[in-house]
């Protein structure tokens, strides 16, 4: 979400008529009627308990102020088991709060979700949602089983936990029959316990997400994947594969898993301000790159292996790896990086931090990477080469330029241009409790060079001065994000588990204050701080008029809303910004 700074925390709160044609269902008949006689405002609550051989297949069209949702009655305590699953059709659909479990009977070329029916879903979400090891069956191994297939546009998958999947098949795949530009958000994930077949990569298809296809590769989709976090994730080399154009991923942390986020196919991406842990994990990587004029930046990468579970080496991986093209490359093949920018990164303890010009695929692979920044970026510690050249840089706007590198060699970079790439021997960075960072004395202080509009923030949120730092960290900037852990499961990421979905961003400006649950769909809005007292809270409806004053001498606290008709209402906290939904 993008930071708006103010002097206060300041929210908009939707109240959407959520009680409109409120209904519960006990059995799946009750279910299917219900869905039938939906209009938009209609919530249909699902009994807790368990439900089997669940077949949703809804074609509404809902509003923005009133959609229509089908609901878990209490979120974790709702059980889609056997053979389960729903389509979503037409527009302004919410599908939330449900487990799904205890597979059986699966055809393979269902997903457990479709956001299709008799047409696309668009404006449609499914929200707080767990899919734990509903997986085919060992002999369906190799059929193709997706647990999400997004279509349509502006879709939100979101605060939703996908565990042990195996098979091949993606956990969330846009696959982008047609060139219209998607707007899908998936954020606030947790992908996890991802297992092979066989061994790492033996298949292809085992990804998290896959934003289209190579058949419509050249066209946008400007899709946002933001604030995700995998662990223990190991299928192939695509973790995240990226198959369209203008996509932009930040702010995901992965963690103990093999792969990289894939730039496969498409032009125009981002991809920045995410921590990649690979702790020592074989086959692991950053990033790796294919196509025209993306941007990487503000990246932490640490502890990758390009190296195979047998310890034999792979061309595929590094940090960052920027491969080689093949001249008039089909759609499916591998296109030549040109125009890309690859800035202030941090590398720690990677036997391989940027590797330029790799081959992957065939001889034809021969097309070197043309006019490509490589500066300001941080290799510490690396146990190979901080960057190794495979195949020179060609085009007279590439460059390597202040790149800093404490042990690891630098392979020779030709006749590229390349000024100001230094070794220090001690001090670059230190350990830090979640990640190594830049310490006072350090010679990346203050040592980047160029002008890049978009690097306008550091990784954890740190406004970037005229006079900024390499790396992916800026010295004393006062930013407050952190990767993800263990513990922000079900309470920053993924599934909430209880009757109450705690939505706490990840805060760039302090505090990190949260609001839950979201949608608020009972009496209550809770509100909580981590570091002081919330003090002064004001609900303001739009025509400025203070509805709801309170104060609440303490971190954590909750208010009645009771009062409030449907609407949108500003909620005012001292100290930072924030939109939530009820």
């Amino acid at each position: 979400m993008k930071k708006i700074t103010f002097p206060f925390f300041l929210f908009v709160l939707f109240l959407f008529g959520g009680l409109l044609g409120a209904q519960t269902v006990t059995t799946n008949a009750e279910l299917n009627t219900a869905i039938s006689n939906a209009v938009p405002g209609t919530t249909i609550t699902l009994a807790n308990g368990t439900w089997t051989y669940v077949q949703i297949t809804i074609q509404k069209s809902g509003t923005m102020s009133n959609p229509v949702t089908i609901k878990a009655q209490t979120p974790g305590s709702v059980f889609f088991e056997g053979k389960c699953s729903v389509k979503m059709g037409g527009s302004y659909i919410i599908f939330e709060g449900v487990v799904f479990q205890n597979a059986s009977n699966i055809a393979t070329g269902t997903p457990v979700i479709d956001f299709k029916a008799s047409n696309d879903c668009n404006n449609c979400t499914v929200t707080n949602i767990k899919i734990d090891s509903y997986n085919q069956s060992a002999a369906q191994a190799t059929s193709v089983y997706k647990w999400i297939l997004l279509r349509g546009a502006n879709n939100e998958v979101s605060y939703s936990s996908f565990i042990g999947k195996n098979g091949v098949g993606s956990i969330i795949n846009d696959n982008r029959s047609s060139t219209i530009a998607n707007y899908h958000k998936i954020h606030h994930n947790y992908f996890a316990d991802r297992t092979p077949i066989g061994v790492v990569n033996d298949e292809n298809n085992q990804d998290a997400i896959r934003i289209g296809s190579s058949s419509t590769s050249l066209s946008d989709s400007f899709t946002e994947v933001y604030d995700n976090y995998f662990y223990n994730f190991v299928g192939e080399i695509e973790v995240i594969s990226n198959k369209s154009g203008s996509n932009k991923y930040y702010n995901n942390t992965f963690e103990d898993y093999s792969g990289a986020l894939t730039l496969r196919h498409g032009d125009n991406c981002e991809v920045y301000n995410n921590f990649f842990l690979a702790n020592g994990q074989s086959f692991s990587g950053g990033i790796r790159m294919m196509g025209e004029n993306h941007k990487v930046y503000n990246n932490y990468i640490e502890g990758t292996v390009a190296k195979y579970p047998n310890n034999s080496n792979t061309n595929g991986l590094a940090g960052i790896n920027i491969h080689n093209g093949i001249l008039n490359s089909p759609l499916n093949g591998y296109y030549q990086v040109k125009n890309a920018t690859i800035i202030n990164n941090t590398f720690v303890n990677c036997d391989l931090g940027i590797r330029v010009g790799a081959t992957f695929s065939s001889g034809t692979q021969n097309q070197a990477p043309q006019d490509v920044v490589i500066a300001n970026n941080i290799m510490y510690e690396n146990t190979n080469k901080a960057i190794q050249v495979t195949t020179q840089l060609i085009g007279a706007a590439s460059k390597y330029e202040n790149n800093i590198k404490q042990n690891g060699t630098f392979d020779s970079f030709g006749s590229v241009t390349a000024t100001g790439n230094i070794n220090v021997t001690s001090g670059l960075l230190t350990s830090g409790t979640d990640f190594y960072r830049i310490t006072s004395g350090s010679a990346a202080i203050d040592y980047a060079t160029g002008s890049y509009p978009f690097l306008t923030e550091d990784i954890i949120g740190g406004s970037r001065p005229a006079n900024f730092d390499a790396g992916a960290e800026e010295f004393n900037a006062s930013g407050t994000g952190r990767p993800y852990r263990q513990s922000d499961v079900g309470l920053v990421v993924g599934f909430g588990g209880s009757g109450t979905l705690s939505v706490d961003y990840k805060t760039k400006q302090g505090n990190n204050l949260r609001l839950y649950p979201v949608p608020v769909t009972g009496d209550y809005l809770n509100l909580a701080l981590e570091n002081i007292n919330l003090g002064q809270v004001q609900i303001i409806d739009m025509l400025g008029r203070t509805v709801i004053n309170s104060t609440i001498e303490a971190p954590k606290g909750q208010i009645n809303i009771n009062s409030l008709t449907k609407g949108t209402y500003i909620v005012k906290v001292q100290g930072v910004s924030k939109m939530i939904t009820k």
